[in-house]
């Protein structure tokens, strides 16, 4: 698709959101579907931050209950089950097994006494139309059959475990079908736009100026409202603003390393010395475990994975899980994450994860919104809260809100695997079976504009990886109708190959290649989106492109 920023200075938006993670994205589907004109901009690509840098999981947040937020975990989990609604292609249940100890936090009856509760609250869980997602309740398991289920876990005072059902995501295909859900409900679009700043005028926020960090082309933009749900940087969104706020913003880092398989079908919920919980999960075929939890006081642009930090993880990893026996050269990929958080007075481990709608109408500034906080897996109901927010200043009428029955792009009704049966006896001759199954379980519906490029050019049936299911057409999808700009969008959060590991100079320059093709990219732009993404795999920050 055609760049092109004039499509933010032809009119005046009811809502400009500053912000393209899960938050901002959210809005935007929603805000647009009831009717808003909607812009949205962020200075990366969608959901390269934050919402890129989770565990890959929408869940209730078991260990919440331990802090009493009830209310939270609650909200959670029917969140989880609207997810899975309205993106079962990408939002699956997964067991999840927390071993129980004769000592320690982790005894049998006390976890036993939390999954009754958190069952009891997960009351809706089967109330979905697609047999596969109904989540059962909970069970117990003996020592032995801990063992013989998942044979690294630590035997020490073993007294068996209790396996509970959460959801594994792909978050940074779901941020982007909320995207493409705002997309084709008219919201114009972009990443790689820079907010640089906010003009007010007794009172009111009159206009916003924007920089492309792709072209450097300055606009200024128009529009009624302004929310800034900038994540970890919202803080600095607020001062272009001249808003003050009485939530100071703290940010909490966190690390998750890709491994060697480690588990065989459960995600194993873990606890470090310090009473730390975290998850080894298996994830397209190696483990994903995480993450740590610490403050992170440093600029949030150069957050990056230290050696240091990733020396201490592994053998906290070794001593909760001994089956593990991890040394760093098992390390494929490492990533790192900031979360913005409101709560001040508490360790940000045990510091809560709900959200702040802070309205500045009532501080003086009128026209604009923020939202501080939050987790993944609450979003969407942040973004209905926002609407409904918004909908009232802008003295708009009252419009019903639709995001927990309207089916993002790629989703089906009914049993996704009946849908995946039809489409591979109606098409599955045209690719490999692996390929196909993967094409339809992570684009869905839109699994269909992949198999039309296939069918006029046969060449982008060719697999990035010789063992993998990706396939060159989807780097044409990437560049042509997902918005990709750089070769991290399509390695990290389009094709998820680079997550996964090193894929090999082969893969990246065959990528890379086509990319540039598509683009425009001459060997000098080619070298530094090689060189990025280098950097990236070894655990650097991103930085922004230039053009």
């Amino acid at each position: 698709m055609r760049r092109d920023l004039t499509r933010l200075t032809e009119t005046v938006f009811d809502l400009l959101i500053v912000g393209g993670g899960i938050t901002g994205a959210t809005l935007a589907w929603d805000a647009s579907l009831r009717g808003l004109k909607v812009a949205l901009i962020d200075k990366g690509d969608f959901g390269c931050a934050t919402s890129a840098a989770t565990s890959k999981l929408i869940h209730g947040g078991l260990r919440y209950l331990k802090n009493g937020e009830v209310f939270l975990v609650r909200e959670s989990l029917r969140e989880r089950r609207i997810m899975q609604t309205i993106a079962g292609h990408l939002v699956r249940p997964i067991p999840f097994m927390v071993p129980t100890y004769k000592k320690g936090g982790n005894r049998k009856w006390l976890i036993k006494a939390g999954m009754i509760i958190y069952d009891l609250l997960s009351y809706d869980r089967k109330r979905l139309e697609d047999p596969d997602q109904r989540i059962p309740r909970h069970y117990m398991l003996s020592a032995d059959d801990v063992r013989g289920l998942e044979p690294g876990v630590s035997p020490e005072g073993l007294t068996g475990a209790a396996v509970y059902y959460d959801c594994q995501n792909d978050p940074d295909r779901l941020t982007l079908e909320f995207i493409l859900g705002a997309q084709r409900n008219g919201a114009v679009i972009f990443n790689y736009v820079r907010a640089t700043d906010l003009i007010c005028s007794l009172g009111r926020l009159e206009s916003t100026r924007l920089e492309d960090l792709l072209s450097g082309q300055q606009i200024e933009v128009k529009a009624r409202m302004v929310a800034n749900v900038a994540g970890p940087w919202a803080d600095q969104i607020d001062r272009l603003a001249g808003a003050e706020s009485d939530s100071t913003l703290k940010r909490s880092q966190g690390i998750h390393l890709v491994t060697r398989p480690l588990v065989r079908k459960h995600a194993v919920v873990l606890q470090t010395s310090a009473g730390n919980h975290f998850f080894i999960i298996p994830y397209k075929g190696v483990s994903l475990i995480g993450t740590t939890d610490t403050e992170y006081t440093g600029k949030p642009d150069e957050v990056s994975v230290l050696d240091s930090d990733v020396h201490q993880f592994i053998d906290e990893i070794n001593q909760a899980y001994p089956g593990a026996k991890l040394t760093e050269a098992d390390v494929k990929y490492r990533y790192i994450g900031m979360r913005p958080l409101i709560d001040q007075e508490t360790q940000v481990y045990k510091a809560s994860r709900k959200y702040e709608i802070i309205d500045y109408h009532r501080r003086g500034i009128k026209g604009y919104i923020s939202a501080l906080g939050g987790k993944y897996t609450t979003s969407r109901n942040l973004a209905r809260k926002l609407t409904d927010r918004i909908l009232a200043r802008l003295d708009e009428p009252k419009v019903a809100c639709l995001t927990d029955k309207k089916l993002l792009p790629g989703s089906v009704s009914g049993s996704f695997t009946e849908y995946l049966k039809g489409c591979f006896e109606r098409d599955g001759d045209l690719l490999p079976k692996d390929v196909f199954e993967h094409l339809v379980w992570t684009y869905g519906a839109r699994h269909e504009d992949l198999l039309e490029l296939v069918r006029s050019d046969s060449s982008l049936a060719q697999r990035l990886q010789p063992q993998r299911p990706e396939i060159l057409a989807q780097v044409v999808m990437a560049i042509e109708s997902e918005l990709a700009c750089t070769l991290a969008d399509i390695l990290f959060r389009r094709t998820g190959l680079g997550v996964l590991g090193d894929p090999g100079r082969a893969t990246m320059d065959m990528i890379v290649d086509l990319a540039a093709r598509l683009l425009g990219w001459g060997s000098e732009r080619k070298a530094r989106e090689l060189d990025t993404c280098v950097k990236k795999i070894a655990g650097q920050a991103e930085p922004a492109p230039l053009g």
